[in-house]
């Protein structure tokens, strides 16, 4: 055995909507804003869907087979390293931003992240933010946010389904309205959170501001690109290449193989159409929505089908 179909732990938010329920398979309830399909994060992990560890956590499973199915390249790592996630966004998200990892370490939170999107569906005029658009000072930062003016000093950047984006540890950012994405990230859970359109939660209170640790969080220089535009090989397009991931967009259209070596595990997760997933011993089939983690080492994978998949590994 060397491949899990995983079944993914899901959120619920304000601005969630109903795609991920309605298109992408998960039938767990209606309103999902979040689908955490790769997960070994604590309490909010993945289950296997099916097979011989069916019901077992990511995580249990990685203890019964050993750390070596992750890779060489996980270097010894006591988690999983990366997260991934379909993101269902109906309504705007917050402004928010991660810390690095060295700022993680100074306020004390569970863990860097930087992280990256793929736009899976946009509606039309759909947008979002990255980055401040001119130098902010702490105080002027500080003062936007406190007065709701941080949207103008922010980029407002169109999407379209296919666009990609690597948003780095400190950029400030948010999904706009009408936005489905893939999100490939560290494994981390911390989000400051610095404007929420002053809007309120179920029992009427509105969600925490994270300002403090927000200022010592953000990149307030500068920033003018946005868009990843990728490299492409045969039928996969390598999207972003940096410390913490590696993640491509394969297009399947009919037969593909791909080989994993030892180095690293990899998570495949579908964004368009359907078929299947074959290895020596084993075959998945796989849906929209669908996410199956290959050991380290599994060797020759065969897709078919017709279907967009993101691979992500170390």
């Amino acid at each position: 055995m060397k491949l899990v179909k995983l079944k993914p732990y899901c959120h619920k938010a304000i601005w969630g909507g109903t795609n991920l329920y309605e298109k992408y398979g998960k039938k767990d309830f209606r309103d999902i804003a979040e689908a955490w399909e790769l997960s070994g994060y604590k309490g909010k992990e993945s289950i296997a869907d099916g097979g011989k560890y069916d019901g077992k956590t990511i995580n249990e499973v990685i203890d019964a087979e050993g750390k070596d199915i992750l890779g060489t390249m996980a270097h010894g790592s006591e988690k999983l390293p990366i997260l991934i996630k379909l993101i269902d966004a109906a309504a705007p998200l917050s402004i928010q931003v991660h810390p690095s990892d060295e700022n993680a370490k100074i306020l004390n939170a569970d863990g860097g992240k930087t992280e990256m999107w793929i736009v899976c569906e946009a509606e039309e005029g759909a947008y979002l933010y990255y980055g401040v658009k001119e130098k902010l000072t702490v105080e002027k930062f500080r003062e936007s946010i406190l007065d709701g003016t941080i949207t103008n000093y922010l980029n407002k950047v169109p999407v379209k389904k296919g666009d990609t984006f690597f948003i780095k540890a400190g950029t400030i950012h948010a999904i706009g309205a009408g936005i489905t994405i893939c999100e490939i990230q560290q494994t981390s859970d911390t989000t400051y959170r610095l404007y929420d359109y002053k809007r309120k939660d179920s029992n009427g209170n509105e969600r925490e501001l994270h300002i403090e640790k927000g200022v010592i969080a953000s990149n307030l220089d500068v920033q003018t690109e946005f868009y990843e535009k990728g490299v492409q090989k045969g039928n996969e397009k390598i999207m972003v290449t940096c410390p913490f991931f590696r993640v491509s967009v394969v297009n399947v259209d009919g037969e593909e193989k791909i080989t994993v070596g030892e180095d690293s595990f990899a998570s495949f997760t579908v964004i368009d159409g359907d078929g299947k997933i074959i290895s020596s011993d084993e075959e998945v089939t796989l849906a929209k929505g669908s996410t199956v983690f290959a050991f380290a080492g599994a060797g020759d994978i065969t897709f078919k089908g017709k279907m967009n998949i993101v691979k992500s590994t170390l």
